[in-house]
């Protein structure tokens, strides 16, 4: 079998993490190598990235830096996802340059941005309202005692969430939007069928 590349992606507290970690365990357990990436990483960008995330100074960091430091980070992402490739892994990333494209740049960008990295051969947008997401970040934030995120505010989630659901009418890529209201379960059992589906005609 071929490599393959995968992206689970969407606004914050759609699931991404959860789905993620599913298809690794079933994908591991009928016999794949699996590595996950996450953006943003533990690299120097990501760690950057992270510490900024729920500082109150996030707010006057222009969306020309975020930019710059989002790509710093993907480049360092995407040669890693190169390397464990290579080694006859299937990568599942959490968060990929989709999530740039919705937060950080306007439609007639994402096309020319794009172009500086791998494309998956599969991403899933899992799909939820805004307002959802807000409760769920809500509620995890009630178990870990986290800080609440610069980009989980209900009128950036909603603004990104229209984005995503554009990706389709802009990008030449494998994207599959999932209804994230859903169980968990069922939610997952649409992500293996797919993959199912993939990995039979690679």
């Amino acid at each position: 079998m071929n490599e393959i590349f995968i992206v689970i992606d969407g606004i914050d507290g759609c699931g991404k993490t959860t789905q993620a970690k599913i298809l690794k365990d079933y994908l591991e357990n009928i016999g794949y190598k699996v590595f996950v990436a996450s953006e943003p990483t533990k690299s120097e960008y990501g760690q950057k990235i992270k510490n900024i995330l729920r500082r109150k100074e996030a707010s006057s960091i222009t969306e020309k830096k975020w930019l710059e430091l989002f790509t710093l980070d993907r480049k360092n992402n995407v040669q890693n996802i190169i390397s464990e490739l290579k080694q006859g892994k299937i990568v599942i990333c959490d968060r990929y340059y989709y999530s740039t494209l919705a937060y950080q740049l306007q439609e007639e960008e994402w096309q020319k941005y794009v172009r500086h990295f791998l494309k998956p051969d599969i991403a899933f947008i899992l799909d939820i309202p805004a307002e959802t997401a807000v409760e769920r970040v809500k509620e995890k934030y009630k178990i870990t005692g986290q800080k609440k995120a610069y980009f989980e505010k209900l009128k950036i989630l909603k603004k990104a969430r229209k984005k995503y659901l554009l990706l389709p009418n802009y990008l030449n890529d494998n994207i599959k939007i999932i209804d994230g209201k859903r169980s968990v379960r069922t939610i997952a059992d649409d992500i293996k069928k797919e993959i199912d589906i993939l990995i039979k005609n690679k």
